[in-house]
């Protein structure tokens, strides 16, 4: 009879560990009524293990009477390894119910030869999982370590699974996102056969930290989808409202935080309680509330919710001007944490609560130098650019008091929060081998992939996993921290558009407004352009009717209508973002915001034949100027162009260009590269824009980390100059890689363009630029009398040849 029952006990073991809690109870409960009565010791396993049952069905306290009087049990039979096994499992109880201090004061009770080896390998990754969260990492390195060599050697697959993923969680809490997402993926590829949605919320609290919030809501649905209890659906939902917090969603925030406070709340689930609470709370800051909080939290030990409450409490209207000193003090505290939303957490709400303005622009100074570092640490420039979403609410405050300042101050501070977007090239790492067989998996997969083949759904979703694999392996790349870049002062970058006889236009969103601040010749003065709203719907408009002219040949019966309505919007787009400029002549170089995106400037009346480029930054514009001498440039075209071939030649006789075989290798070896090919702009992942050459799709992200020589590339290629802005005005797609990767000056559409005009103007663009002027200057020649030719636009600095 014992047999059966140690079988059922070991099956529901197994079952706890792939979190199959009611299959587990359910074993469980048999190998207790199959247990003979002189087995004492089976039985007390039987017990402990229940326990677990127990808690995710009747709450904490009736999970930790049943763990101590196990436990005595075992000491009075002199068992004291069942009495150490029991004590593991009253520290996991009190840690799964937030009173991590009383779980740490369990398990360092237990030592390791008082547990045979497969309870020991599970102990050690308990304690090193609770050690993380208490900060003691060193401590919680050792134990995971150990753990997970220890479940390797036993063949257990699950326990080694989870060893592996929480070394990860461990460098999240230290700060290192890159290591976080790396060990993590390198858990998974493992394969565990177990129930991953724990280990799903976790990755997904890692990505909201990377700003990743779309990726991470995705992955916490995932993680919510078939729990089987409401304690864990709840305590996704604390993570679900976190991640509606940060897109904006205040309201969806509030109420699943409420909804998860009411589960713990009838479960005595005192600590998760405060959680929830939490971020309800930062949904809608409210003083007294906030005091409550933090004065709870306190009182329990429960320091990260209080610092967090405390900063709460500074965010909350204070129409009463009540004395926060106290929660001052203590939201101070989160300005050194290793986490950098905490740290931009803790500087804003300073700022917010600060009397005087210069001591609250000082703080956000503060937030902004700690945003930049934090980016420029980052290899992806994916994981960089989503990064920014954690200070839009700094930057946002900061832009306000700005502009009580004055025009120079709004430039200045702008710059600031830009300064992430300014070139930072870098050495790449030596090749991750499942990075290159990810890529060429996705290369071959793209090339083949036809939509109205029958296995086209199979194909899309292997295409959809290849492309998250390689998002995975380049999220954790390394990068040494490069030099923060400096700024140009405001009157540094006035000198240096009146040296260039030109206006920089400097663009801001203030709420739904955008104002563009004008340096150059004349005094500095702001402008205000529209609302952000009315700008993006135009924009779209734009853009959808020059995609349309572009796929329709002149003599289409529509052809007529659509460029009626796209000269209408070109007018009405011009009003309002060009016509505001018109006092101030000469080139521009606009510093576009968000809303402002995809603007086609030279198709805009107001400024055919007029100079302009497009820069991420002013400082990076009249700093980043090229001039080359008897410039190298090679050539690369891509299949059904029809022109292809035509426009290769026409770029050959003006440089005396060669044919190259492949992008990187041009770019590692010209100083001007041409490519005449089919383009993607891929919004929703714009790191997988893309060039489809000969050899087949060049994504974006491959572009990350090149050695790179050439200073000018020209994209006669659809509308990859179009870019996805994200929080912060950090742009995301082909171009801007490029730009980022060190290149000086691009040139490449923002929308479609007709291939017999698109190879027209390369021609007279490249003919132009041959006589010794800029690049702005030779593109807005070849442009003039055509709007649709206006969708090219030059991006970066100045870029001309030595005559």
């Amino acid at each position: 009879m014992a047999e059966p029952a140690q079988d059922l006990y070991e099956l529901g073991r197994s079952a706890l560990a792939e979190h199959r809690t009611a299959d587990a109870r359910a074993l469980l409960v048999k190998a207790a009524a199959r247990c003979p009565p002189d087995h004492l010791e089976l039985s007390l396993r039987i017990r402990i293990s229940l326990a677990w049952t127990v808690y995710d069905e009747r709450g904490p306290d009736a999970a930790l009477r049943s763990l101590s009087e196990a436990r005595r049990t075992a000491h009075r039979a002199g068992l004291t390894h069942l009495a150490a096994a029991a004590t593991v499992q009253i520290g996991t109880v009190h840690a799964r119910s937030g009173d991590l201090g009383a779980a740490w004061r369990c398990l360092r009770e237990v030592a390791d030869d008082d547990l045979p080896a497969p309870d020991r390998m599970r102990m050690l990754l308990n304690r090193g999982t609770l050690a993380s969260e208490l900060r003691h990492f060193d401590d919680a390195v050792a134990d995971l370590q150990s753990a997970s060599l220890l479940a390797r050697d036993l063949g257990e697959s699950a326990i080694h699974f989870m060893a592996r993923h929480n070394l990860g969680w461990v460098q999240f809490l230290r700060g290192d996102l890159p290591a976080a997402l790396r060990h993590m993926h390198d858990a998974e590829s493992l394969h565990p056969l177990l129930d991953l949605s724990v280990s799903r919320q976790d990755r997904a609290r890692v990505l909201l930290e990377a700003g990743l919030a779309d990726d991470a809501h995705r992955l916490l649905l995932l993680a919510r989808d078939g729990q089987p209890t409401a304690q864990r659906r709840a305590e996704v939902d604390i993570d679900l409202a976190r991640c509606a917090l940060l897109l904006g969603r205040a309201d969806d925030a509030r109420e699943r935080a409420r909804a998860a406070a009411a589960v713990f709340r009838r479960r005595n689930q005192a600590g998760w309680h405060r959680r929830a609470a939490l971020v309800g709370l930062l949904a809608r800051p409210r003083l007294g509330a906030a005091r409550r909080l933090w004065a709870d939290a306190r009182e329990a030990g429960d320091r990260g919710v209080a610092l967090r409450a405390a900063a709460a409490g500074l965010m909350a209207p204070n129409p009463g001007g009540a004395d926060r000193t106290d929660l001052t003090a203590y939201a101070a505290q989160l300005t050194r944490s290793p986490t950098v939303s905490l740290r931009l957490a803790g500087l804003l709400a300073l700022a917010a609560a600060a009397e005087d303005a210069a001591v609250a622009r000082r703080f956000l100074r503060r937030a902004s130098s700690t945003l930049v570092r934090a980016q420029l640490g980052l290899a992806s420039l994916d994981l960089r650019t989503a990064t920014a979403l954690h200070g839009e609410a700094a930057a946002a405050l900061d832009i306000e008091l700005a502009a009580d300042l004055g025009p120079d101050a709004l430039v200045e501070t702008t710059e600031r929060w830009r300064m992430a977007t300014r070139p930072s090239p870098q050495v790449r790492p030596p090749t991750d081998p499942r990075l290159a067989e990810a890529a060429s998996t996705l290369r071959k997969l793209r090339a083949e992939f036809d939509p109205a083949a029958p296995d086209a759904p199979t194909v899309a979703a292997s295409i959809a996993g290849a492309e998250h694999e390689v998002r995975a392996l380049t999220w954790g790349a390394p990068r040494a921290q490069p030099p923060l870049p400096g700024i140009m002062s405001a009157g540094a970058l006035r000198r240096a558009a009146r040296s260039a006889g030109a206006t920089i236009v400097v663009t801001v969103r203030r709420g739904d407004h955008i104002d563009a601040v004008l340096l150059g010749e004349g005094p500095t003065h702001t402008v205000h352009l529209g609302s952000a709203a009315a700008l993006i719907e135009l924009v779209e408009a734009v853009h959808a009717d020059l995609t349309v002219r572009a796929r329709l040949g002149p003599a289409h019966p529509l052809a007529a209508t659509v460029r009626s309505s796209l000269n209408a919007r070109l007018h009405q787009l011009g009003q309002a973002v060009a016509a505001p400029l018109a006092d101030r002549s000469g080139p521009l170089v606009i510093v576009p915001t968000r809303a402002l995106t995809g603007v086609p400037w030279l198709a805009l009346p107001h400024l055919a034949g007029r100079p302009v480029t497009v820069s991420p930054t002013a400082s990076s514009w009249a700093t980043g100027a090229r001039t080359v001498s008897d410039p190298t440039a090679e050539v690369l075209t891509g299949p059904a162009l029809e022109l292809a071939a035509e426009e290769a030649r026409a770029v050959s006789t003006a440089w005396n260009a060669s044919a190259a075989d492949a992008l990187p290798s041009a770019l590692a070896a010209a100083d001007l590269v041409h490519v005449a090919a089919h383009g993607e702009h891929r919004g929703d992942n714009p790191l997988f824009s893309s060039l489809l050459l000969d050899g087949g799709p060049v994504f974006a992200h491959e572009l990350e980390g090149l050695p790179m020589r050439a200073s000018h590339v020209v994209l006669s290629a659809c509308e990859v100059g179009r870019a996805t802005q994200r929080p912060g005005d950090q742009p995301l797609g082909f171009t801007a890689t490029l730009l980022c990767a060190g290149v000086v000056c691009v040139v490449a559409p923002v929308a479609p363009v007709d291939d017999a005009l698109a190879a027209q103007v390369m021609a007279a663009y490249h003919e132009k630029l041959r006589t010794g002027v800029d690049a702005a200057t030779a593109l807005a020649l070849a442009t003039a009398g055509d709007p649709a030719a206006g969708a090219f636009t030059c991006f970066g600095a100045p870029w001309r040849v030595a005559l």
